[in-house]
């Protein structure tokens, strides 16, 4: 027995206003408020116009990842430590549930050239009698500072 006919398949482009070239490539229509994916959707609006940073991704450029510290390590010894590169505005170290340290801990800083300072003395870093390994926490030197960090991590330890 033969199917039923479908009825027919309906792409608003009229009430989109998307040419059907955009449905062509997606085999979908563009609703209202939709870009399209691709080459020319990760370019600027403006040629040449800078892209503007969020609010979060300013404020990730104070603050700097703090690994391998001692599960004992307070935050008044991380500040201690921290505190000749710059004023600081917080030190958070994560805590497990029972409140245990996690091993690692965030510091924000009130100017983003601290960061830079503790960056470039990242071979400087003992709290507790431990190396610690620090790096920007998020931007463009994020991934500098992991490969970095693996470098320095595996120096020779002094007897």
């Amino acid at each position: 027995s033969p199917l039923p006919a479908s009825p027919p398949c309906f792409f608003p482009q009229a009430i989109s206003g998307h040419p059907p070239s955009s449905q062509a490539m997606f085999g979908m229509p563009m609703m209202p408020g939709m870009q399209p994916m691709g080459a020319a959707a990760a370019m600027p609006a403006v040629a040449g116009a800078p892209k503007r940073k969020s609010q979060q991704e300013q404020e990730k450029e104070h603050i700097v990842f703090v690994g391998g510290l001692r599960k004992t390590t307070t935050e008044d010894k991380v500040t201690a430590h921290f505190s000749k590169f710059g004023q600081i505005d917080s030190v958070d170290i994560k805590r497990l549930p029972d409140g245990t340290s996690r091993g690692f801990a965030f510091v924000k800083y009130s100017e983003k050239e601290s960061v830079e300072k503790v960056c470039e003395a990242r071979a400087s870093h003992m709290i507790d009698n431990k190396w610690v390994a620090v790096r920007p926490h998020g931007g463009t030197q994020l991934n500098e500072g992991r490969r970095e960090e693996s470098i320095m991590m595996k120096r020779p330890k002094k007897e």
